[in-house]
C-alpha cells in the first residue's frame, strides 16, 4: 500500500474534498428515512400534527381538557394563550380563520407547559370516545383504569385528538395534511439533490484522481523499464512488463477508485446507520444477526478465494506470452505445419486459466445470492417483529420503514466491505507485481559526475575485458584486449557462440564488464554518462528493428537529421532503391516491425539510420547478413569514403570473409578468447581459426 500512498500524496487535498462530499452524501441519504418517517407517521397517520400541543382550541374544548389540570397548573397552560372572542380572525398554522365561537390561540411556546397538556388532552379525548361523563367525581379514575399500561402512547393519541380540536376551530385538516407532506416532499427533493451532486462531484473528482495517478505510474514504469540494461531485461519476460503496465495499473487505478469512493463510504454509512439504528433496541439485535452472518460468510469465500489471485496473474503473464510467440512467428509455425501443437500448447495455458479464473468467479459469485438472501431475510424479519411492536403501540409504521432503510444501509456497507475485501488482495498482487519493477536496482548506471567527453574522435579500447552473464558461471569473454584508432575498420569473426555480438553490447554499455575496463579517449566509459557515451554511437544491430511510422522517421528516429545527412545516409546504405519504388518516397509508411517491407531492405533502412547521424563511432553487428554480394560490396565502398572524411571508428561483426577482409583490423574469437588479430593476409597465414572459417566461405583465388 506504500506505493499507492506515495502516488496519492499530490492528491491529498483532492483526497480530502473526496472524504468531505462522501460524507456530505452519506448524511444525506441517510437523512431521508427520517423525513420518510415524518410523511407516513406525521403527514399521513396523524394528518400533519407534529406537536402535542394545540395551536388553538375552542373555549368549550381548553374547559374540558383543563378539567383534568391541576389547579396549580392551570395558570401556566392558559398563560400560554390568548382568548380571541367570537366573530374576530387570526392566523393560526398558516391559515387565516374566523372564528364562529371564543377560541383560544397559542401565543408562546413553553416546553413545561406542553408536557402539562399532553395528559390532559388524552383523558378529554378518551372522555369523549367513551362517553364519560367529565363532570362526575370518578371520571377521571375510569379514564385512567382504560389508558393503564399505554402512558408511552400519549404523544400519538393527543396528537389525534388535536386533529379534531382544529376542526372545531375551523381550520382545514387537508390544508395542514398537504402542506406538511408537500413541506417535507420539498426538503427531500432538496436534500436528495444535494445527495446527488455531491455523488456526481466525488465520483469526478475520484475518477480523475485516479486515471491522473494511472497515468503517472504507467510512465514511470515505462521510464524505469527505458533505463534497464540488459541485465535487468533479463528478468523481466516481455509478455509480462506488458502486462504489469497494462492489465496490473490499471487494476490498481479500480482499487484508487473504490478507495476514494466505495471504501471511504463503506465505514462512513455502516457507522452512522448503526447509530441511526440503536434509536430502535428492540428489534435491533435482528441487524447484528444479519452482519454475522455476512462475515462468516466473507471469512469462508477469502480463504478459498484470495490465494487464486497471485495465480491468475502469472497465468495472464503466460497466456500473453505464448500468444506473442505465435504471433511472432507465426509464418514459420506455417511453414512446419505446427499450429496444432501451438494450439495444444495455448489450449493448455488456457484451460488451467479457464479453471482458476471460474472457480474463483464462482466463490466471489456466491457473495451476491448471500447478500440478497440476507438483505430479504433481513426485510422479512424486520416486518414480522416491528409488526408487533407497531401492534402494541411502540412503534410507528414510519419508524419501521425507516429502520428498515437504515439496516439496507448497514448490509449495503457490509457488501461494499465485501467487493473491497475480495479486490484489495487481487489488487495487492498486482501492486507488489508493479513495485518490482519501480524496484529494480539497475546496474547499469550514470557516475555522479560523469566525465565530459572530447568533440573529436579517439581510441577505443579493451584493457584485460572479461565478463560473464548475470547468474552465469562461466566467463563469455576472457581478458580481451585490444584498440581501435580513429579512422580504423575493427572488425570481428568467429564461430557462432564466440563472443562477438557481446563485445559490441559492451561497447554502448548496454553490459558493464566483469572484470577489467573499456576506455575511450583515455577514459572509462562507465565514468561517462550514458546519454554522451550514445550519442558518440551509431548502432545496426543483429536484428534490423523498425518502427511504426514511415521511412523519414524511422531514419531520423527523434533525431534533427537535416536533409543532406538524410541524403547521404541513403546513399551509402544503397536504400535509394527501396524509396524510389514507392509512390510516397520517404513518407511511404512502415507497419509495426517493418513487416511491410523486405528483410533486406529492412536492413537497409536500420544502417541508414545508424549512418543519418554524423558519429564518432559506427558500430554494424552482423547488419549485411541479408545483402546480396552486390550490394555489400557497394555499401562498404561508401562506408570507406565516409570513414576516410570522418575519421570515425567502424566495428563490423560478421560471418562473411568478403565483409571483412578489407578491415583495418580482423579479430577472430574462439570459445571468448582472442585467438588471431591483424589483417586479412596475416590471419591467412598465422591464425588456423580464421583460416578454416576463410577457405570455406570463398576459393584461394578470391581470398587472394
Amino acid at each position: 500500500m506504500k506505493l499507492i500512498f506515495r502516488y496519492m500524496k499530490p492528491y491529498l487535498l483532492i483526497v480530502l474534498a473526496v472524504i468531505a462530499l462522501t460524507f456530505v452524501q452519506v448524511q444525506t441519504e441517510l437523512t431521508l428515512p427520517d423525513y420518510m418517517s415524518g410523511i407516513v407517521t406525521n403527514g399521513i397517520q396523524y394528518g400533519g400534527i407534529t406537536e402535542s400541543s394545540p395551536q388553538a382550541l375552542t373555549k368549550k374544548d381548553m374547559d374540558e381538557v383543563l378539567n383534568f389540570v391541576s389547579a396549580g397548573d392551570r395558570q401556566t397552560i392558559l398563560n400560554m394563550f390568548e382568548l380571541i372572542p367570537a366573530g374576530s380572525s387570526a392566523k393560526v398554522d398558516d391559515q387565516t380563520v374566523t372564528f364562529k365561537e371564543d377560541v383560544y390561540v397559542r401565543v408562546n411556546d413553553d416546553e413545561k407547559a406542553d408536557a402539562l397538556m399532553e395528559r390532559p388532552l388524552v383523558y378529554a379525548y378518551m372522555a369523549k370516545q367513551q362517553g364519560i361523563d367529565i363532570s362526575s367525581a370518578d371520571a377521571e379514575n375510569k379514564i385512567s383504569e382504560s389508558l393503564k399500561g399505554l402512558e408511552e402512547n400519549y404523544g400519538s393519541m393527543a396528537r389525534i385528538y388535536i386533529r379534531q380540536l382544529y376542526e372545531d376551530v375551523g381550520l382545514s385538516a387537508e390544508t395542514i395534511q398537504n402542506s406538511y407532506i408537500l413541506t417535507t416532499g420539498l426538503k427531500m427533493l432538496g436534500i436528495a439533490a444535494i445527495g446527488v451532486f455531491v455523488q456526481i462531484l466525488g465520483t469526478y473528482l475520484a475518477t480523475k484522481t485516479s486515471s491522473k495517478i494511472a497515468a503517472t505510474m504507467r510512465k514511470d514504469v515505462f521510464e524505469k523499464v527505458e533505463s534497464f540494461s540488459s541485465s535487468e531485461f533479463s528478468k523481466f519476460s516481455t509478455s509480462s512488463l506488458i502486462t504489469r503496465t497494462g492489465n496490473d495499473i490499471t487494476k490498481i487505478q479500480q482499487l484508487i477508485q473504490m478507495m476514494m469512493r466505495m471504501m471511504l463510504m463503506s465505514p462512513i454509512m455502516g457507522i452512522t446507520a448503526v447509530i441511526k439504528v440503536m434509536r430502535y433496541p428492540n428489534i435491533s439485535w435482528l441487524l447484528i444477526v444479519a452482519i454475522g452472518v455476512i462475515v462468516c460468510a466473507m471469512i469462508v469465500l477469502a480463504v478459498f478465494a484470495v490465494p487464486k489471485f497471485e495465480v491468475i496473474q502469472k497465468l495472464t503473464d503466460r497466456l500473453n506470452s505464448i500468444m506473442r510467440e505465435f504471433l511472432d512467428g507465426m509464418l514459420v509455425i506455417r511453414a512446419f505445419n505446427s499450429e496444432k501443437i501451438e494450439e495444444e500448447k495455448f489450449d493448455d495455458i488456457n484451460s488451467t486459466f479457464r479453471k482458476v479464473d471460474r472457480f474463483v468467479s464462482n466463490i466471489m459469485n456466491i457473495m451476491g445470492p448471500v447478500m440478497t438472501f440476507v438483505m430479504n431475510a433481513l426485510t422479512v424479519s424486520i416486518t414480522w417483529f416491528a409488526a408487533k411492536q407497531i401492534d402494541i403501540d411502540a412503534m410507528t409504521i414510519g419508524e419501521m420503514m425507516a429502520f428498515t432503510q437504515y439496516a439496507m444501509h448497514v448490509v449495503m456497507s457490509f457488501m461494499f466491505v465485501t467487493v473491497t475485501f475480495f479486490m484489495i488482495p487481487r489488487s495487492m498482487v498486482s501492486v507488489k507485481r508493479i513495485e518490482e519493477v519501480l524496484n529494480t536496482v539497475n546496474t547499469i548506471n550514470d557516475p555522479k559526475d560523469p566525465i565530459a567527453l572530447p568533440e573529436e574522435n579517439g581510441t577505443l579500447a579493451f584493457d584485460h575485458v572479461t565478463f560473464r552473464y548475470p547468474g552465469a558461471e562461466e566467463s563469455v569473454l576472457e581478458d580481451i584486449s585490444f584498440e581501435a584508432k580513429p579512422g580504423e575498420t575493427v572488425a570481428f569473426i568467429g564461430s557462432t557462440g564466440s563472443g562477438k555480438s557481446t563485445i559490441i553490447k559492451l561497447i554502448p554499455r548496454l553490459f558493464d564488464v566483469t572484470e577489467g575496463k573499456i576506455t575511450y579517449c583515455g577514459h572509462d566509459i562507465r565514468d561517462v554518462s550514458q546519454k554522451q557515451l550514445h550519442d558518440k554511437i551509431g548502432l545496426a544491430t543483429q536484428k534490423a528493428i523498425l518502427f511504426t511510422g514511415d521511412i523519414r522517421s524511422n531514419i531520423e528516429f527523434g533525431r534533427d537529421v537535416s536533409e543532406e545527412e538524410m541524403k547521404e545516409a541513403i546513399a551509402i546504405s544503397q536504400s535509394e532503391s527501396i524509396i524510389k519504388e514507392k509512390e510516397e518516397g520517404l513518407d511511404a509508411p512502415i507497419t509495426q516491425g517493418g513487416t511491410n517491407v523486405s528483410g533486406g531492405q529492412k536492413q537497409r533502412l536500420s544502417i541508414a539510420r545508424a549512418l543519418a547521424k554524423r558519429r564518432n563511432i559506427y558500430i554494424f553487428d552482423d547488419s549485411f547478413s541479408a545483402l546480396d554480394y552486390a550490394t555489400d560490396k557497394r555499401l562498404r565502398a561508401a562506408l570507406n569514403e565516409l570513414i576516410e572524411k570522418t575519421k570515425a571508428t567502424v566495428f563490423i561483426v560478421a560471418q562473411r570473409i568478403s565483409t571483412i577482409k578489407n578491415a583495418d583490423k580482423i579479430i577472430v574469437l574462439n570459445e571468448g578468447k582472442i585467438v588471431g588479430e591483424g589483417k586479412h593476409e596475416d590471419l591467412l597465414k598465422n591464425c588456423e581459426v580464421y583460416k578454416q572459417i576463410a577457405y570455406s566461405q570463398l576459393s584461394k583465388e578470391e581470398l587472394a
